[in-house]
């Protein structure tokens, strides 16, 4: 019984949300969003999404522009938050303590996608300042070696005209943001490469190559 309610409470809420975030994205944000390479986005099954983080404001332009609900990766006090907490446990948000070796998120992250959810990971492990893309971190590699599930790379850009660094409620932007879905990769694909190093470096070519100079 409780299972099917919180599937319902999943439902209702996710319509709720996308019909929300298509009227606040465009009034009174005053954003065009620009969709590309959805269809590469499998219907269903494991998968593992990367992008690169420019803004607070990311999971919410790339959870809409997406097909399917995407559990994110997120700050390990994000459910204790009111309000903020409450929506992020309905999402489905996978907490972590960033740059600490999180057994548990990172057991919690792979057993998110072992069901068959879509996984959203910031592999820059923060913000970036300048907006160029940093360095990946290896925590990726941990889930992706665990799971063996295929990967979608992800470019966003303009984000942080929405929400700039270190602000914490957005503004209106008056510009096109644009997230592009890249080609799945075979988990397989970046296993094979020699080092740790080198399978994290195919991967940021691969999402940076979607970013919108």
């Amino acid at each position: 019984m409780k299972a099917w309610l919180d599937r319902l409470v999943f439902i209702c809420a996710y319509v709720l949300f996308k019909v929300f975030f298509a009227v606040v994205i465009r009034f009174p944000l005053f954003v065009w969003l620009r969709i590309e390479g959805r269809h590469h986005m499998p219907k269903r099954g494991p998968l593992i999404l990367l992008a690169n983080h420019l803004s607070l404001f990311d999971p919410v332009v790339i959870w809409y522009a997406s097909p399917r609900h995407i559990c994110f990766m997120g700050r390990a006090d994000i459910p204790q938050m009111p309000i903020v907490g409450a929506i992020a446990r309905i999402a489905k948000t996978v907490p972590i303590r960033q740059r600490s070796a999180d057994r548990n998120g990172l057991k919690l992250a792979i057993e998110t996608v072992q069901r068959g959810e879509v996984l959203g990971i910031f592999p820059e492990g923060e913000l970036s300042e300048s907006g160029e893309l940093q360095p990946f971190l290896p925590g990726v590699l941990l889930i992706l070696r665990q799971t063996k599930a295929p990967i979608i790379p992800v470019g966003v850009s303009n984000t942080q005209r929405v929400m700039p660094y270190g602000k914490l409620y957005p503004k209106p932007g008056f510009c096109v943001i644009t997230v592009r879905f890249g080609k799945v990769i075979p988990a397989e694909e970046v296993l094979s490469l020699g080092t740790t190093e080198a399978q994290l470096q195919y991967l940021q070519d691969r999402v940076a190559e979607l970013i919108e100079s």
